[in-house]
Parts: C-alpha cells; structure tokens; sequence
C-alpha cells in the first residue's frame, strides 16, 4: 500500500513511517492538511494513495479540515483515514468522524494498535480493489458485444442520440454507417455455425481497427450488420475511409463459395450524413437502412451514400 503521512512533529512522524515500514508500505510523509489535500489533488493512475494517517492539530490546516476537503476531492473513490489526536472527550471525536475519518486513535501512539489499524485497513482496501475489478468487467460486459468484443446495440444507441446532439448543437456534421456481410445466411448453410461466429470476430475486429479516432465507434448492431459512428466527418470525407475499410476486409481472403459477387468475404455499406436539424435518431437510422438496401440492389460489395 501507499500511505499518506499527515503530522507536523517530525518526531512523531519518523514514529510512524517506521511502523508503516516495518509493515512492508510505502509512506508519503507531509507536514500539514493543505499539503495532504495537496498530494490527494496530484495523486496519478499509478500513484494512488491506499490509506491516509492524518493528525489532528496541524499549522496551515488542521486535520478535520483536511480530512473533510478529501472526502469532497475523492466522493466516489473511498480511501481509508485513520484520525489521530491527543483529544480523549467524545464531542472531538465525534467532530473527527463527521469530517470523514474512519478511525480515531488517541495519542501517544500506540504501536499495536496503529499496526492492527493499518492491517486492517489494508485488508478493507485490498477487497475494494477487488471490488473495483469486477465492477470493470461488468460495465465491460454490459458494453460489450459478447461474440465479437466490440461495443454492442446498447452503447450505439446511446452514443447516436448523444452523437446527434453534439452535431446539431455545434453545427457540425456527423455521419452513420450501417454495414452487413454479404450473403452470410449461405455462408453459415455452407461452413457451419462455428465458421459463421469466427467469421464474425473477423470482420468486426477488421472494421473496428479500420476506424482509428478515439471517438469514432464500431458496434455490433445485429446479427451480421455492424453500425459505425463518425462525428465531426463529412460524408465526402468518411467515403473514402468506407472503401479502405471494404479493402481491408476482402484482404482477409475469408472464403466464401456460396457468395454471389466474390469467392470471399465481402460487405455491404450505407452510409448517411446527417443534414435536418430535427431529425431523429430513429429517422437517421432509417436513411442509413435504406442507403444499405440501396448497396444490395445494385450489387453489394459497395457503399451507397443515401
């Protein structure tokens, strides 16, 4: 763990770091509450601090003001604070818990029972951690598609609604693409159904690596068609993009026997920029839709712009 040293006696400081320690940690050691507050605000992804050691009476801040000030900073990422204070009358320790400690131990101190708190402490962190990870792999598989791992309809029918938004609201333009493997129906029938999902985790993987901006996105929209967000992207512009996206997937040279334009894996693309200040998500879907169609009639393996 990472532990935060709040105490303005070097004495009392060096005490502390030494049992900490001792207890194989690490120890950031400060002076005062706003310097603690400080470290908090300035803390990285992988400088994180597991557990804060805060003292009572500090010059520049005190620790219930600092104490207080990092539970504001931190809300929804809880770090553990231990309180320690020379005060022994209830009414300060219960002004300690208010302000967001989560253990109050009297000075002087006490080496089993900090080293007790601690462990205990670093047990407590070590679950949320824990805790953490699996809250990750939820969200992860709540958005995910769960054959092909790119986003699925969920997140696309969120992010076209927001996408829409942002487009009408800054004046900017933002196009949709719907895609869908050709004849894939016969190429289940004629390679089976393991074949078809592999052949799945290709092209989505394909089309997803196609599309390098961080804010575009490649979902799983159904079945065998994939829907591809691009904001701030023109149709004139995102043209060429859906045909270097058609030659990335034909170079995977997936056979397909039972296609009728290819003797390999080729798609279909509609794609539509967004032009009516009023249009719905639904109605630009729509367009999208009739672009796709579009792109079947007149021989698939294309892009129609609708």
């Amino acid at each position: 763990m990472k532990v935060l040293v709040a105490e303005d006696s070097d004495v009392i400081r060096m005490i502390i770091t030494k049992i900490i320690s001792s207890l194989g940690h690490t120890v950031i050691a400060v002076e005062n509450g706003l310097e603690a507050v400080e470290t908090i605000k300035n803390q990285g992804q992988n400088q994180k601090i597991d557990l804060i050691i805060m003292d009572a009476e500090m010059p520049v801040m005190d620790g219930i003001s600092a104490t207080h000030e990092i539970r504001t900073i931190v809300a929804d990422d809880w770090i553990p604070i231990i309180f320690l204070s020379a005060h022994s009358e209830d009414s300060y320790l219960q002004k300690a818990l208010d302000s967001g400690a989560d253990v109050y131990l009297r000075k002087p101190i006490n080496k089993v029972e900090l080293s007790a708190q601690i462990k205990a402490m670093g047990r407590i962190a070590n679950m949320k951690q824990k805790l953490d990870e699996v809250n990750i792999q939820l969200q992860n598989l709540a958005s995910q598609d769960g054959l092909t791992k790119i986003a699925n309809r969920r997140v696309f029918n969120e992010r076209i609604v927001y996408e829409l938004r942002q487009s009408y609201r800054n004046k900017i333009p933002f196009c949709l693409a719907l895609c869908d493997i050709d004849f894939f129906k016969l190429y289940n029938d004629t390679y089976g159904h393991l074949a078809g999902d592999s052949c799945l985790k290709k092209v989505a993987k394909t089309i997803e690596r196609s599309f390098k901006r961080g804010n575009d996105l490649v979902a799983r929209y159904g079945g065998e068609e994939f829907a591809i967000l691009l904001p701030a992207t023109s149709a004139e512009d995102a043209l060429p993009l859906m045909e270097k996206m058609l030659a990335n997937i034909s170079a995977l040279d997936i056979p397909h026997s039972a296609s009728e334009v290819a003797k390999n894996i080729t798609i279909s693309v509609g794609l539509v920029s967004n032009a009516d200040d009023n249009e719905s998500s639904n109605a630009f879907i729509q367009l999208a839709d009739k672009a796709l169609y579009q792109a079947k009639e007149n021989g698939r393996n294309r892009v129609i712009v609708g």
